[in-house]
């Protein structure tokens, strides 16, 4: 009997001992799980912008980067700086040499502008004339920005400062005011809006959309609508922020959501499911997890960049 307890002893030691090896490695599986998701999160982040950015460059066409190439060329042969250095060439010099290139630039501009605002633009229930009058002043009012940002520039001036602000503004006085005669006084709030349901918009179709997919219960049309209708009424950007709750982005450290996203939660309720607001709010805490992350690389002043 005496010699059975040692046994016992050592089986229940060794027994506490696989299971602690047992618990190690779910510890470590999990950290490397959270660790792929946050690298995948991140790569989605990162193709987004790619995708935002092949688009931009597919808006030039063939005949645009041939015709500048050639006229690029040829301007460089005949002032003896075709050394393979770097040249800063001026799209203002580019209009006033090519008058033909105008139309061909505004039209870029103009698809800028409608990826800015998305499909908002539309939903403003204007009448054709005017609506096409709007999307036009948008183009001009870049347009005339990037000239200003270039003679400011020039002028010596810093971005961000007074002068800088003033020289801007100076800038797009009349095309401003064209684009308030349609708008109304609220101009800036409305643009505000439309610019933000339209990131709106393309964090429903590139992030959230895919879950509802891959968990088996995709949005209908209605309730993709809804959802970046409820994303929208909880956002403060063009609204009155005196009436935003405080603390609104801080994450609670219980439920681990913000109330910004408890209010995208509620908006969104009428228009889900319970199963598909179970993964709403999944998706909610997962993306301030992530955040915060993140934040904790961007202290210190120095824009942080990830890479692989």
């Amino acid at each position: 009997m005496k010699r059975a307890i040692p046994t016992l002893a050592i089986v229940f030691f060794l027994g506490c001992l696989a299971l602690a090896v047992f618990a190690l490695r779910q510890r470590a599986e999990i950290i490397r799980a959270d660790a792929a998701s946050t690298a995948a999160h991140t790569r989605i982040d990162d193709l987004e912008h790619q995708v935002v950015t092949l688009k931009t460059a597919h808006d030039l066409s063939d005949k645009q980067i041939a015709q500048l190439t050639a006229a690029s060329a040829a301007h460089a042969a005949q002032a003896g700086e075709n050394n393979g250095g770097t040249r800063v060439v001026h799209i203002s010099d580019i209009l006033k040499e090519h008058p033909e290139y105008t139309a061909l630039y505004m039209k870029q501009f103009r698809r800028s502008a409608d990826r800015m605002y998305g499909s908002g633009l539309n939903n403003l229930n204007l009448p054709p004339d005017q609506l096409s009058q709007l999307k036009n002043l948008l183009a001009e009012r870049q347009m005339t920005n990037t000239d200003a940002e270039q003679a400011a520039q020039a002028a010596g001036l810093v971005p961000g400062t007074p002068a800088w602000q003033a020289a801007m503004s100076q800038a797009s006085q009349d095309v401003q005011h064209q684009i308030s005669s349609i708008l109304g006084p609220n101009t800036d709030s409305i643009l505000a809006q439309l610019q933000a349901r339209s990131g709106i918009q393309s964090q429903v179709q590139y992030n959230y959309a895919p879950d509802f997919e891959d968990a088996g219960m995709p949005l209908t049309p209605e309730q993709t609508n809804g959802l970046i209708q409820a994303m929208a009424d909880a956002n403060y950007a063009g609204k009155d922020t005196s009436t935003r709750p405080p603390d609104y982005n801080v994450a609670d450290p219980t439920s681990g959501l913000s109330p910004h996203d408890e209010r995208i939660i509620n908006n969104a309720t009428p228009v889900l499911s319970a199963a598909q607001i179970r993964l709403l709010t999944t998706d909610q805490a997962e993306n301030e997890k992530i955040a915060a992350v993140i934040k904790s690389y961007s202290t210190g002043g120095a824009r942080p960049v990830f890479v692989p």
